[in-house]
């Protein structure tokens, strides 16, 4: 067994495992449409993650979605934070047309994300408008400031 059968057989066990909702219509492989999120802080965190599972599940016929914290706005040494932004967005942007995802940003600011009742609900509200029916993020131990929101 080679790792491509390993990550296929674990992104097929995880699709057979959820329910996904009557409405979403069929995917390219027969069964029913998934809406799959990856939620990262920065841009290139999904992709770095999960951009194998984006791929395939993408390639399935599945809805991906990408959804970022923030817009990387300090994730490039020199440059200001509108350039990093618009950089990083741009990246982030090609990244999902490559992996068959379409990019969500969530509006917080890289280096200064905030985790309070405003925020939460914000959220909340984007996730749920999106009906996923899997999610990706984060593991919940990791210490990154960011990456902890």
């Amino acid at each position: 067994m080679n790792r491509r059968s390993v990550i296929l057989g674990v992104t097929a066990s995880a699709a057979a495992s959820v329910t996904p909702r009557a409405a979403s219509g069929d995917s390219r492989s027969g069964a029913p449409r998934l809406t799959v999120v990856v939620v990262g802080a920065h841009p290139d965190d999904p992709e770095s993650a999960c951009g194998g599972v984006m791929a395939r599940y993408a390639a399935l016929g599945h809805d991906v979605v990408a959804l970022y914290l923030t817009r990387g706005e300090a994730g490039i040494t020199g440059k200001s934070a509108e350039e990093a932004a618009r950089i990083r967005t741009a990246e982030a942007e090609r990244a999902c047309r490559i992996l068959g995802a379409r990019p969500v940003f969530a509006g917080q600011v890289d280096g200064a994300t905030e985790v309070n009742q405003r925020w939460y609900a914000e959220f909340s509200r984007l996730l749920e408008s999106l009906s996923p029916d899997l999610v990706f993020t984060h593991w919940p131990v990791d210490t990154h400031k960011d990456h902890r929101a």
